[in-house]
Protein backbone atom coordinates (compact mmCIF):
# COMPACT_ATOMS: atom_id res chain seq x y z
CA UNK A 1 0.00 0.00 0.00
CA UNK A 2 2.48 2.48 0.61
CA UNK A 3 4.14 1.02 -2.95
CA UNK A 4 0.99 2.74 -4.24
CA UNK A 5 1.35 5.92 -2.61
CA UNK A 6 4.56 6.59 -3.88
CA UNK A 7 4.19 5.96 -7.11
CA UNK A 8 1.07 8.35 -7.46
CA UNK A 9 2.61 10.68 -5.95
CA UNK A 10 6.02 10.54 -8.60
CA UNK A 11 3.21 10.49 -11.21
CA UNK A 12 1.35 14.04 -9.86
CA UNK A 13 4.99 15.52 -9.50
CA UNK A 14 6.10 14.41 -13.19
CA UNK A 15 2.58 15.98 -14.14
CA UNK A 16 3.02 19.23 -12.64
CA UNK A 17 6.75 19.00 -14.41
CA UNK A 18 5.44 19.06 -17.54
CA UNK A 19 2.87 21.36 -17.13
CA UNK A 20 5.73 23.81 -15.87
CA UNK A 21 8.01 23.13 -18.62
CA UNK A 22 5.52 23.86 -21.03
CA UNK A 23 4.32 27.06 -19.61
CA UNK A 24 7.94 28.51 -19.71
CA UNK A 25 8.52 26.98 -23.93
CA UNK A 26 4.57 28.60 -24.85
CA UNK A 27 5.60 32.19 -25.68
CA UNK A 28 8.90 30.74 -27.21
CA UNK A 29 6.29 28.67 -29.53
CA UNK A 30 3.92 31.65 -29.84
CA UNK A 31 6.60 34.20 -30.91
CA UNK A 32 8.11 31.28 -33.43
CA UNK A 33 4.69 31.07 -35.24
CA UNK A 34 3.71 34.58 -34.84
CA UNK A 35 6.78 35.53 -37.07
CA UNK A 36 6.36 32.98 -39.46
CA UNK A 37 2.70 33.91 -40.05
CA UNK A 38 3.55 37.59 -40.26
CA UNK A 39 6.80 36.73 -42.90
CA UNK A 40 4.45 34.98 -44.85
CA UNK A 41 1.92 37.60 -45.26
CA UNK A 42 4.88 40.27 -46.00
CA UNK A 43 6.27 38.03 -48.50
CA UNK A 44 3.12 37.52 -50.11
CA UNK A 45 2.37 40.93 -50.27
CA UNK A 46 5.74 42.20 -51.61
CA UNK A 47 5.11 39.59 -54.37
CA UNK A 48 1.47 41.64 -54.97
CA UNK A 49 3.25 44.74 -54.96
CA UNK A 50 6.17 43.48 -57.29
CA UNK A 51 3.22 42.03 -59.89
CA UNK A 52 0.97 45.34 -59.62
CA UNK A 53 4.10 47.62 -59.91
CA UNK A 54 5.42 45.80 -63.37
CA UNK A 55 1.54 45.53 -64.26
CA UNK A 56 0.68 49.13 -63.68
CA UNK A 57 4.31 50.08 -65.97
CA UNK A 58 2.67 47.65 -68.79
CA UNK A 59 -0.44 48.93 -68.81
CA UNK A 60 0.89 52.94 -68.61
CA UNK A 61 3.51 51.88 -71.39
CA UNK A 62 0.86 50.87 -73.89
CA UNK A 63 -1.94 53.58 -73.23
CA UNK A 64 -0.10 56.74 -72.24
CA UNK A 65 1.24 59.46 -74.39
CA UNK A 66 2.27 61.80 -71.69
CA UNK A 67 3.28 61.61 -67.52
CA UNK A 68 0.01 62.97 -66.38
CA UNK A 69 -1.85 59.68 -68.70
CA UNK A 70 0.75 57.52 -67.45
CA UNK A 71 0.54 58.56 -63.49
CA UNK A 72 -3.15 58.20 -63.62
CA UNK A 73 -3.23 54.69 -65.29
CA UNK A 74 -0.68 53.29 -63.41
CA UNK A 75 -1.89 54.56 -60.11
CA UNK A 76 -5.10 52.69 -61.11
CA UNK A 77 -3.90 49.58 -61.71
CA UNK A 78 -1.59 49.62 -58.88
CA UNK A 79 -4.61 50.40 -56.63
CA UNK A 80 -6.80 47.50 -57.78
CA UNK A 81 -4.12 44.98 -57.57
CA UNK A 82 -3.24 46.01 -54.35
CA UNK A 83 -6.48 46.65 -52.43
CA UNK A 84 -6.84 43.35 -50.52
CA UNK A 85 -3.14 44.31 -48.95
CA UNK A 86 -2.82 44.91 -45.07
CA UNK A 87 -2.01 49.07 -45.13
CA UNK A 88 -4.14 49.72 -48.16
CA UNK A 89 -5.63 53.34 -47.82
CA UNK A 90 -8.29 54.11 -50.50
CA UNK A 91 -8.70 57.58 -51.81
CA UNK A 92 -10.83 59.98 -50.33
CA UNK A 93 -14.59 59.18 -50.48
CA UNK A 94 -13.39 55.36 -50.58
CA UNK A 95 -12.24 55.41 -54.44
CA UNK A 96 -9.94 52.75 -54.98
CA UNK A 97 -8.25 54.15 -58.23
CA UNK A 98 -6.89 57.20 -56.23
CA UNK A 99 -5.28 55.34 -53.08
CA UNK A 100 -2.75 56.93 -50.98
CA UNK A 101 -1.50 53.44 -49.67
CA UNK A 102 0.69 52.36 -51.63
CA UNK A 103 2.66 55.60 -52.34
CA UNK A 104 3.62 55.17 -56.07
CA UNK A 105 5.74 57.37 -58.53
CA UNK A 106 5.70 56.85 -62.06
CA UNK A 107 8.54 57.93 -64.51
CA UNK A 108 7.60 58.74 -68.36
CA UNK A 109 10.37 58.85 -71.37
CA UNK A 110 9.60 58.89 -74.88
CA UNK A 111 12.70 58.12 -77.33
CA UNK A 112 11.55 58.41 -81.47
CA UNK A 113 15.43 58.04 -82.02
CA UNK A 114 15.73 54.51 -80.29
CA UNK A 115 16.92 51.93 -82.77
CA UNK A 116 13.52 51.11 -84.66
CA UNK A 117 11.86 54.26 -83.51
CA UNK A 118 10.29 56.83 -85.11
CA UNK A 119 8.22 59.62 -84.50
CA UNK A 120 5.37 58.00 -85.08
CA UNK A 121 6.30 54.52 -83.51
CA UNK A 122 8.63 56.00 -80.14
CA UNK A 123 9.75 53.47 -78.10
CA UNK A 124 8.15 54.54 -74.64
CA UNK A 125 9.13 53.57 -71.11
CA UNK A 126 7.35 53.97 -68.13
CA UNK A 127 9.16 53.35 -64.36
CA UNK A 128 6.74 52.78 -61.20
CA UNK A 129 8.46 53.26 -58.27
CA UNK A 130 6.19 52.22 -55.09
CA UNK A 131 6.36 51.41 -51.25
CA UNK A 132 3.72 50.44 -48.67
CA UNK A 133 3.18 50.37 -45.06
CA UNK A 134 2.55 47.12 -44.62
CA UNK A 135 0.54 45.83 -41.32
CA UNK A 136 1.86 42.98 -39.46
CA UNK A 137 -0.27 40.96 -37.13
CA UNK A 138 1.74 41.49 -34.08
CA UNK A 139 3.58 44.26 -33.45
CA UNK A 140 7.23 42.89 -33.45
CA UNK A 141 9.41 45.51 -30.89
CA UNK A 142 12.34 45.70 -33.59
CA UNK A 143 9.71 47.33 -36.19
CA UNK A 144 8.14 50.79 -35.87
CA UNK A 145 4.65 51.27 -35.89
CA UNK A 146 3.70 47.40 -36.29
CA UNK A 147 4.86 47.91 -39.99
CA UNK A 148 6.98 46.44 -42.63
CA UNK A 149 7.43 48.88 -45.77
CA UNK A 150 7.55 47.21 -48.60
CA UNK A 151 8.96 48.52 -52.01
CA UNK A 152 9.99 48.04 -55.63
CA UNK A 153 10.67 49.62 -58.64
CA UNK A 154 9.47 47.78 -61.94
CA UNK A 155 9.97 49.06 -65.92
CA UNK A 156 8.24 48.35 -69.05
CA UNK A 157 9.06 49.25 -72.29
CA UNK A 158 7.49 49.02 -75.68
CA UNK A 159 7.51 50.65 -79.48
CA UNK A 160 4.26 52.34 -79.23
CA UNK A 161 1.40 51.75 -81.88
CA UNK A 162 2.98 48.79 -83.32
Amino acid sequence: MALTKIIRRSQGASRGQALAEFALILPLLLGIVGAGVDFARAFEGSMTLQTAARNAAEAAAYTSTSLSQAQTSARAVMCAETQRLSGFVAGSGGNVATCTNPMISVTYATDPTAPGANVRYPLVTVSVTTSLAFDLIVPWPLLPNGAWTLGTTQSFSIMQGR
